[in-house]
């Protein structure tokens, strides 16, 4: 389904007419962005079904534009569905490069989320005279277009998550046989099974730490929310990491078989690898189990994992509030179902609806305000 975007400038609403105004900078993924506010589903003459976005209305109501009113500033946001935690740090890091910012507030995405640089080999191998505008736009980031958004437009790296894997295939049209899609659907899985969820959670807690040095550096104050579940499951993972150093080695076996997809996986957002490859998982041998599990205690994970865990959690500028529990039934925080209730709503999509984005912004502006971030 296409997203057509109305193009709309931002600044002449009439309330950010005044250049000098400080500016309130924002960067995440697509909550940030302020996924499906606006949307609605059209039909072409010819009958394809698109989905139309009307930027001034999704602009207007996402938390980073609710929140600059409040704090009378000018929003500057820098963010794009579908990021990582990777292109958040970078990008923010090469804004700052150029630009003045009055305070930041950054929205922690999803760990497992890498990204792959558009590089001459990328682009030879993903040829787009070889596949539709469609797919080469959407692995290179030009499917969102020139967007009034500071995150839209074609960018040096591709986003990925496990979820959009299977995005791949349907570009395939159902042709199983179709070599060049396959190939580009197999590059991507070898990238996942290379990678694994505790080095992503050890990846997540350095971007959070990354991001306060960044910012400390340019004495520009901030606040660092986590918007999906990353530091719960950080703390599990502690836990986890703890436990099993501690462990004999065939207790520490049995646990990490049980546990496999949990700390070594992707998460609970996902399917699992082999669901998603539509495969039979593959029978690990004990040995292999035990040999990794003797690298966790050589290599001091637990003892750096808690280093990391405990220099985030004492940082007044982190926010480690279960933000999703909003817009989402079923949270690592909530572990019984029906148990959360501080569900408010969602789009179709899964999003946070309007009514959430104007409670992350109250509550954001509380924080600030109470952590005396300003």
């Amino acid at each position: 389904m296409l997203l057509e975007e109305e193009q709309l400038d931002s600044h002449s609403t009439g309330f950010y007419e005044v250049d000098y105004m400080p500016k309130l900078f924002t960067n995440g993924c697509s909550i940030t962005l302020g996924a499906e506010l606006g949307e609605e589903t059209r039909t072409f003459e010819d009958g394809t079904k698109f989905q139309h976005c009307d930027v001034n209305y999704r602009t207007a109501h996402r938390w980073s534009t609710l929140l600059a009113e409040m704090l009378e500033m000018e929003p500057k946001n820098l963010s794009r569905g579908g990021g990582s935690n990777w292109r958040i740090w970078r990008t923010t890091q090469d804004y700052l490069l150029e630009n003045s910012v009055s305070l930041a507030v950054i929205q922690m995405t999803e760990p497992s989320r890498f990204q792959i640089p558009i590089s001459f080999d990328f682009v030879r191998r993903w040829n787009p005279t070889k596949v539709t505008p469609t797919v080469f736009d959407w692995a290179t980031g030009g499917i969102y277009g020139p967007s009034t958004d500071m995150g839209g437009g074609y960018e040096e790296y591709s986003h990925w998550n496990w979820g959009e894997q299977h995005q791949l295939n349907s570009f395939m049209n159902g042709d199983s046989n179709d070599s060049h899609y396959k190939n580009m659907a197999d590059e991507i899985t070898g990238f996942f099974l290379l990678n694994d969820q505790m080095h992503n959670f050890f990846d997540y807690l350095r971007h959070i730490l990354y991001l306060h040095n960044m910012f400390t550096y340019h004495n520009i104050p901030h606040l660092i929310v986590d918007m999906l579940d990353g530091f719960p499951f950080c703390t599990f993972l502690k836990g986890e990491l703890e436990t099993i150093t501690d462990l004999p080695e065939d207790v520490m076996l049995e646990k990490l078989k049980k546990n496999r997809f949990e700390l070594l996986n992707s998460t609970d957002e996902y399917p699992r690898r082999s669901e998603s490859l539509d495969v039979k998982p593959v029978e690990e041998s004990d040995k292999d189990y035990l040999t990794w599990f003797r690298y966790v205690k050589k290599s001091n994970m637990s003892k750096k994992f808690n280093k990391l865990y405990n220099a985030v959690i004492s940082l007044k500028q982190f926010d480690n509030h279960p933000y999703r529990n909003y817009f989402s039934r079923s949270t690592r925080s909530t572990h019984e179902a029906g148990s959360n209730d501080m569900y408010i709503g969602s789009m179709p999509g899964g999003h946070p609806n309007e009514q959430c984005h104007k409670v992350f912004a109250e509550r954001m502006y509380n924080e600030i305000k109470s952590r005396r971030i300003l």
